[in-house]
């Protein structure tokens, strides 16, 4: 979709992979290069693409660049867990709900803002 999107406004689509773990604090005091590769990638771009996953990992990275794309204006596109994600960061940045979580990452989470459904991921592989 995004090619063909590129193709249609005569545009050269380019997509960098960024880890999302390495935008996270973490890492920038377990490898402080790749923890500023992968935010100049970021700051770079021109759209974010958060795709589809299961399970917690890198989850606070992908928040971190929903929050930067929200804050500079910047298209985002959340697939699935990227909207999930995108969700979780509104509902901390701009509503102060600042434990707001996935019943996915945390079911016992006191502000769930997304609620996981196994059973519709059941649906959709039925169709």
């Amino acid at each position: 979709a995004l090619l063909h999107a590129s193709v249609a406004h005569n545009r050269k689509l380019i997509v960098d992979w960024v880890p999302a773990g390495d935008l996270e604090d973490v890492t920038y005091g377990e490898d402080p290069t790749a923890y500023r590769a992968a935010w100049s990638l970021l700051k770079g771009a021109n759209g974010v693409l958060v795709p589809g996953g299961f399970g917690d990992r890198g989850v606070q990275g992908k928040i971190l660049a929903a929050k930067y794309a929200r804050e500079n204006n910047v298209p985002y596109l959340g697939i699935c867990l990227g909207m999930q994600i995108a969700v979780i960061e509104f509902a901390r940045s701009v509503l102060g709900l600042h434990d707001a979580t996935s019943t996915e990452f945390d079911p016992e989470t006191k502000t769930p803002c997304v609620i996981f459904m196994p059973e519709v991921y059941s649906l959709v592989l039925l169709l």
